[in-house]
């Protein structure tokens, strides 16, 4: 689903508004995107290895707009160049964070060539859970609602993938803009100023998704890109 809003410029205003919301289900997009996970490796049951796309992200909203400052904007002497025609900007972006799956040590169930590396889940509430900020990634994702699998597990269900969710994008860029006319016809001189994720927002990278680790669910570090 798409929701736009656009409102064009008047009273010195002009902004744009977008919402999406969406659900990308496949089979093994791991083998092909960034990001941690597996692919399909319970053999050729697709059954299994059904759940959401590494790229899923259901839900978006991105604003973007101008404002034209009205002070002073009519005069045409000094004050009017100095003071006058400056314009601002911003653009808010909203993104839940897209999924990740928790692994454990890989383990041929049914000698079917290929190693199973999701774990058995204890606790089915913490499903769905944002594994979102250091401080909590450990209580939204703890080792005691897992354990590895063995041997005897041919029947048993399997953590799906991509079960958990990273943090998510919160951004606000703004920007302050004036153009000044310069006395010869048809040149411009702009001077802007910008600001990108002006509230020093810090969107966390992925936890350790290996429940054999002693950091599993800790996060160490930032996303590399926005």
């Amino acid at each position: 689903m798409q929701l736009e809003w656009i409102k064009r410029l008047s009273r010195n205003l002009n902004f744009q508004a977008a919402y999406t919301w969406s659900k990308s289900i496949d089979t093994t997009s791991e083998a092909t995107f960034v990001g941690a996970g597996d692919s399909n490796q319970t053999g050729n049951s697709a059954r299994a290895a059904r759940a959401l796309s590494r790229f899923h992200t259901p839900h978006r909203f991105t604003v973007y707009g101008t404002y034209r400052l009205p002070f002073f904007s009519a005069q045409k002497g000094l004050l009017g160049q100095a003071l006058g025609g400056w314009q601002l900007s911003a653009v808010l972006k909203l993104a839940k964070g897209t999924p990740f799956t928790v692994t454990t040590t890989a383990l041929d169930l049914n000698f079917d060539g290929f190693s199973e590396s999701r774990p058995v889940l204890l606790d089915p509430s913490i499903l769905g859970n944002s594994v979102n900020h250091p401080s909590t990634s450990r209580d939204a994702l703890p080792r005691a609602a897992f354990r590895p699998l063995t041997s005897a597990d041919v029947n048993t269900p399997i953590l799906g993938r991509n079960t958990f969710f990273l943090d998510g994008t919160k951004t606000l860029d703004l920007g302050m803009a004036k153009i000044f006319r310069m006395p010869w016809e048809g040149h411009r001189i702009t001077l802007r100023a910008d600001m990108f994720n002006s509230l020093n927002h810090v969107q966390y990278g992925f936890p350790s998704a290996l429940i054999t680790n002693t950091n599993f669910g800790a996060i160490t570090g930032v996303a590399t890109s926005y």
